[in-house]
């Protein structure tokens, strides 16, 4: 918070917190090492998509939410037909100049309004806090009619940032706590399962109860 002060990022003219433009907030996750330059990260997402490969019967993924890629890059060389969505043009310059040979599978649709093909499992790591409970209903519609996955891998923070305005300025408009995310999936027709996707501790995975 000091660094966006400082640089403006991230603060209207009267010195309040706002909301982060795309750009900045492509560049200060750059700078927090949210990405494929950082070896850890890197070394997260490897694991998740190894994960995925062995304990999930599928061949297709849908990623809702892909920032810059790197989940989307290992799924792929895996062998796993994957496509990404997102909606910050920074963020797929990047994956396009780190990963040019996947870059048809990187589609920029920032309201989800695309036609996508049905896809055996649909991953969201760390992108629904940031999306109005409307606009969650329209994408899980969309989900449940025309991807029609069998399993949901899901991410989503229950935490509140003790920083004042941090969560305002990443985006971060609906924190839920797990029981209302689950709950939320049953609507749509997805159980809750006691497997839990190696990369954050509230990660879950659901599956086609219908």
């Amino acid at each position: 918070m000091t660094g966006n002060r400082q640089s403006g990022r991230g603060f209207d003219r009267m010195g309040q917190p706002r909301a982060l433009s795309e750009k900045e907030f492509f560049e200060i996750s750059d700078e927090l090492g949210c990405n494929q330059r950082n070896e850890d990260y890197r070394r997260l997402h490897e694991h998740l998509a190894m994960w995925i490969r062995n304990s999930l019967e599928i061949s297709s993924v849908l990623e809702i939410g892909t920032g810059p890629g790197y989940l989307l890059y290992c799924l792929n060389k895996l062998g796993i037909d994957s496509i990404g969505v997102d909606g910050n043009e920074f963020s797929r310059a990047f994956f396009t100049q780190h990963h040019p040979e996947y870059s048809d599978r990187y589609v920029l649709d920032k309201f989800f309004e695309k036609k996508y093909s049905r896809a055996d499992a649909v991953v969201s790591i760390e992108t629904f806090e940031h999306i109005p409970d409307q606009g969650l209903h329209g994408i899980l519609t969309k989900v449940r009619s025309d991807i029609a996955p069998k399993c949901i891998v899901f991410s989503s923070t229950p935490h509140v940032d003790p920083n004042p305005g941090w969560d305002l300025q990443w985006g971060h408009i609906n924190i839920k706590q797990p029981d209302e995310w689950h709950a939320l999936f049953r609507q749509y027709g997805y159980e809750l399962t006691t497997a839990r996707p190696p990369v954050t501790e509230w990660a879950s995975l659901y599956v086609d109860a219908r």
